[in-house]
């Protein structure tokens, strides 16, 4: 599979019909990092393997990539990060025609021991989807189907109000407020945040219990009906908050209320962006 990246990547630099190709490499320690390759020669440096588990989106709406690359831009994508560019096709953060896509199949990203990731455990989009897709990579994925029945959510959910309020203070104490979540996040694209904010200051940036709490409530809010669960804010969080499981109760929240999962497609909207005029007003 990785030969055919490298040649695929070099096809379209040489033709010229990208500036820039984003996908895998290798530090010098080994370490799987994001490259960005603007010469057909260094498309050599590309790889390929269970340890890719960036998501690459990420870099297609960071300003201080794509407004130095005035042409195309060539991506490596697996299946369950072309949900995430959905979404960014469907708010109008990425134009389609200027990317180039290469759609990779993915049997699971795995940890250093061998064992599966977390997210991977719960994915159901394995392959990439050839209609979003200028090539595709690999055959079916020989991952099975996984049934994502929220258990994790189900088993915060039972605790008492006082309990679970507990739970999260544990973890929000934890919180040093680096940022890694808000800045690896590839739908955290706001130029300026509004928790950065200091005319009006939404919530101090000391790190506190409380203030630690309103940050993330507020984050989940804001990607709720968008956030695709790629689960990468909780892989870089240096203090094992587990933030994925947060993101997927707002998850299961839109599932149940709209029968909505963001990333299907890069035509419809989340729920909460829009109406319709039969929505139910009980509310109000």
């Amino acid at each position: 599979m990785i030969e055919e990246i490298k040649n695929i990547a070099g096809k379209l630099l040489k033709n010229g019909d990208i500036g820039l190709f984003i996908g895998y490499g290798r530090n010098s320690l080994g370490d799987v990092i994001p490259v960005f390759i603007q010469k057909e020669k260094d498309v050599k440096t590309l790889v390929w393997g269970s340890d890719c588990f960036y998501n690459l989106t990420t870099y297609l709406t960071d300003r201080d990539i794509t407004r130095l690359q005035e042409g195309s831009i060539g991506i490596l994508l697996k299946g369950c990060d072309q949900k995430a560019l959905k979404v960014l096709i469907s708010e109008s953060q990425v134009r389609r025609e200027r990317i180039k896509i290469i759609g990779v199949t993915c049997d699971g990203m795995k940890n250093p021991d061998g064992s599966i990731l977390s997210k991977c455990e719960t994915c159901d989009v394995h392959d990439p989807d050839p209609a979003l897709c200028d090539a595709v990579i690999g055959g079916k994925s020989t991952k099975k189907e996984a049934k994502d029945d929220f258990a994790d959510v189900a088993a915060v959910d039972a605790l008492d109000s006082s309990a679970r309020r507990e739970h999260w203070n544990r973890y929000f104490k934890r919180c040093i407020r680096c940022y890694a979540c808000r800045n690896v996040c590839p739908l955290c694209y706001c130029k300026e945040c509004v928790l950065d904010e200091h005319n009006p200051q939404w919530v101090s940036p000391s790190p506190s219990a409380d203030n630690n709490m309103f940050f993330h409530i507020i984050r989940a809010y804001h990607l709720t009906g968008r956030c695709i669960d790629c689960g990468e804010c909780e892989r870089v969080c240096p203090v094992g908050i587990p933030l994925r499981r947060i993101n997927r109760k707002m998850i299961q929240a839109v599932r149940e209320s709209f029968d909505f999962e963001a990333g299907k497609d890069q035509k419809t909207k989340s729920p909460l962006t829009w109406f319709r005029q039969e929505d139910p007003e009980d509310f109000f």
